[in-house]
This record gives C-alpha cells, sequence and structure tokens, in this order.
C-alpha cells in the first residue's frame, strides 16, 4: 500500500522523525507538499475560508487543500494509499496490518481511520471484520469528531470527498471528512497511529515534543466583522449539531459511543 506524507518544507525537524520511524518500520512513503500559508492569497482566503461553521484560519485552509492534493493523488493511482500528516506516529503493527488490510481487499469501504484523538466515536457494537494476525479488528465508524492525521483512502471515498468539495465550502480537514456520512468508513482497534501531540494525554511520553505548526482548532476561538456574520456562522453550526444528532438517532439501535483503545507497548 502507497503510503501518502502530508508535509510542509520547513518542517525538516518532522522529517527527519520520519526517516526514523520509517527505518525502523521498513516501510517506504510519498512525500506530498503541504501548501503553506504563503500560498494563498488574500482573494483566494475571502473565497475559501467563511463557508463552514467558522471563519478558517489560513493555516487551516493551508492544511485542507493539501488534504485535497492526497485526495486527488488517490483518484490518480486508483488503490487505496495511507495518508498522514507529518507528525503522526505509527504502531509497531502497521506494517502487518496494512497488508491484512490490503489482503481484505474489501469492495465497499471508502476509508479507514488507523488515528484515535481523545475523544470517543459512536462506531458499529458488532466487529466488522478481525485480523487475528495483527490482533486488530474494524469496527464500521458512523461518526468521528476529530483528527485526520492517519487514514487510510480509497479511491470511491476520494471521489466522495472531491464531488462534495465541488458543491460546498472547505472546512477544517478533519470536519469535512467525518461529516460526509456518505463515506462507507471503519475504525481500527487498537488505533495504529496517533499524532504527536497527543502522546501526552495518552501517557507514551512524559512532555511535548514540539507543537503543532498548523494549531489545534478546539483551542481556536474566532472573531467576526459583525454580529450579522456571527448569526450566519452560529446557524451553520447549529445545522451541523442536528446533522450529527440526527446521524446519530440513525444508527442508536446498532451503533455505541465510546474511546476506541490504544496498546501503548505497541508504539516506538
Amino acid at each position: 500500500m502507497d503510503i501518502l506524507i502530508i508535509h510542509l518544507n520547513t518542517a525538516t525537524e518532522r522529517l527527519d522523525f520520519q526517516n526514523r520511524q520509517f527505518k525502523q518500520l521498513n516501510l517506504a512513503f510519498e512525500i506530498v507538499e503541504a501548501r503553506s500559508v504563503s500560498d494563498i492569497s488574500e482573494e483566494s482566503y475571502q473565497s475559501l475560508g467563511f463557508g463552514w461553521q467558522r471563519p478558517l484560519r489560513k493555516v487551516e485552509v493551508a492544511c485542507f487543500l493539501s488534504h485535497q492534493k492526497t485526495w486527488e493523488t488517490v483518484l490518480k493511482k486508483q488503490k487505496p494509499c495511507l495518508i498522514l500528516e507529518d507528525d503522526a506516529v505509527l504502531a509497531k503493527h502497521v506494517p502487518e496490518l496494512l497488508r491484512n488490510i490490503e489482503n481484505a481487499d474489501f469492495q465497499d469501504i471508502d476509508l479507514i481511520n488507523l488515528e484515535i484523538r481523545s475523544r470517543k466515536k459512536i462506531i458499529s457494537k458488532a466487529v466488522f471484520h478481525d485480523f487475528q494476525d495483527s490482533k486488530t479488528k474494524l469496527f464500521k465508524l458512523y461518526q468521528d469528531r476529530t483528527g485526520a492525521a492517519g487514514y487510510i483512502l480509497y479511491p470511491s471515498g476520494a471521489q466522495k470527498l472531491l464531488d462534495r468539495l465541488a458543491v460546498s465550502a472547505p472546512a477544517i480537514a478533519d470536519g469535512f471528512i467525518f461529516s460526509h456520512y456518505g463515506l462507507k468508513s471503519l475504525q481500527a482497534e487498537p488505533a495504529a497511529i496517533i499524532q504527536e501531540d497527543q502522546m501526552v494525554p495518552y501517557g507514551l511520553v512524559p512532555a511535548a515534543q514540539f507543537d503543532s505548526i498548523i494549531g489545534r482548532s478546539e483551542h481556536f476561538k474566532p472573531e467576526y466583522a459583525s454580529f450579522n456574520e456571527k448569526f450566519k456562522f452560529k446557524q451553520r453550526r447549529l445545522a451541523g449539531q442536528i446533522a450529527m444528532a440526527f446521524r446519530y438517532i440513525q444508527v442508536i439501535a446498532k451503533a455505541e459511543k465510546r474511546f476506541i483503545k490504544l496498546d501503548k507497548k505497541d508504539f516506538i
């Protein structure tokens, strides 16, 4: 399986880390050059950054456009690819898991999320697929809230995301992906990928090693140009919350909301 790492060329420490990590895992990767804030003109920012539930920062627009490049790459390759942000930390069993997923040759799946990020997910009560060799189980993923640092995207999923983008505005990358309820998605357990800034909350390191270049959206407080603008964004957010609630009602009989397990011993 091809592995695509979204990498900003100024983040040399991150690339050094990934080279060391992938050497230990005996895996290869391709770099997808990330879009930077300097690539986005003010005109482009005004057209792309104000159509979601809140105003996006330029760095979030750049992140979204970087993920969009990987979706286009997957569609061009016409094969599933593992998409990573360059601060993704991989579990030791990832090579075996990728082989197992590739050999399983799922025909009706758009996306498999390998990541966790300190929030509960809504997944199926029943196991969708059990990989005995890699000790990983896959569950149907009905709703996720945060995290786009490590996911396998199939060409069908890439097409659905790009089709949606053709008729809707960009959002934060994970928000855009996981609010697309037309995607047939799975969640891996135990999680195989964690973003670097989550290693402290999950007890994998005693202190943070470096801050995210993007910065986490959950800590961002937007500023609005006027009351009318704020009201418009609040309406969009309310519509998004209603859609999430309706989704939960749709699947509640066959789903549960819980944290995904992580095996600390399986991380390098």
